[in-house]
């Protein structure tokens, strides 16, 4: 592991790779059994592209409250834009409860922007993270008090960026698959919002290569997931390439049949090469993320 120092060469963070941060995953969940008395929250950077936070939390519960509210904030279809005072628990509770996380360091910033707005206390564990975050330079507050990514490019209002840091977690488990399958689908989260040409080329797929049909059975299963799929284009965008590029189960049911032929026209339109798209979606092999020999993206 080398040092990747921040814009101001305080607080150093180790750059890690997607397979030492799966490893670091299972033997914390093997430690953890043993009981642990650890509260810190580990935070890396990804190898392979530093605006890529890997946020390690001591436990599910942990992670579940200093993310599952923001996610609800964020993400939910019913509660989007809204800040709960609990995490509903169960189906209800959407991606709140889901053993991933991942958001645009800014979009977390928001959820801490609204919070403070409505003066809506924070959990403990959110205020852990936020002065974790602080503490580590990948946020800070501006001239108007408000919290912002640290990352001058995240913030110019004259020349917006597409491409954002972002910060992606997964639970720690003894299931040493189930922690890399869930690790690989949040890193194709965490390359779509630092990747613009994967991006457009995402964009592309959703609007020109899709029909209205599949657009509508796509939206509805993750309606089905209490994603605000809806309203929110580019949810609806970024989980679709997330669950086309990593699931292998999930669409091998007879009820997923459509699904299941859209993740293999999504295939198609990565590895095939054309003049309307970049070779391989615009996703660069440094980008490509893969943990070990067997978990890799399903064109692979």
């Amino acid at each position: 592991n080398t040092n990747n120092i921040n814009d101001d060469g305080l607080n150093a963070i180790q750059t890690q790779t997607l397979e030492d941060f799966a490893n670091s995953l299972c033997c914390s969940a093997c430690k953890s059994s043993k009981s642990s008395n650890n509260t810190i929250i580990e935070i890396h950077r990804w190898t392979n592209d530093s605006r890529i936070y890997f946020l390690k939390f001591p436990s599910a519960m942990t992670q579940k409250m200093a993310l599952g509210r923001a996610s609800v904030f964020l993400e939910d279809v019913d509660l989007h834009g809204q800040i709960v005072s609990s995490i509903p628990s169960g189906r209800s509770g959407g991606a709140a409860n889901y053993s991933g996380h991942n958001m645009r360091v800014n979009s977390f910033c928001t959820f801490l922007n609204r919070c403070k707005e409505e003066t809506k206390e924070l959990f403990g564990e959110e205020k852990v993270l936020r002065d974790r975050l602080m503490e580590c330079k990948i946020m800070r507050t501006n001239k108007r008090g408000e919290y912002e990514s640290s990352l001058a490019k995240d913030n110019d209002r004259w020349h917006p960026s597409e491409e954002q840091s972002a910060i992606l977690a997964v639970c720690s488990s003894s299931d040493k698959k189930e922690v890399r399958d869930a690790l690989i689908h949040e890193a194709m989260h965490g390359v779509f919002y630092v990747s613009r040409a994967f991006q457009k080329f995402c964009y592309w797929f959703w609007e020109e290569s899709m029909t209205e049909e599949e657009r509508k059975t796509w939206v509805n299963f993750l309606i089905g997931l209490r994603y605000n799929a809806s309203t929110d284009t580019e949810l609806a965008v970024n989980e679709l390439q997330a669950y086309m590029a990593t699931e292998r189960k999930l669409f091998e049911a007879s009820e997923a049949a459509e699904l299941k032929q859209l993740q293999l026209k999504f295939s198609r339109a990565m590895t095939e090469k054309t003049s309307r798209v970049n070779d391989n979606g615009g996703l660069e092999a440094s980008l490509t993320p893969s943990i070990g020999s067997s978990t890799k993206l399903v064109w692979l």
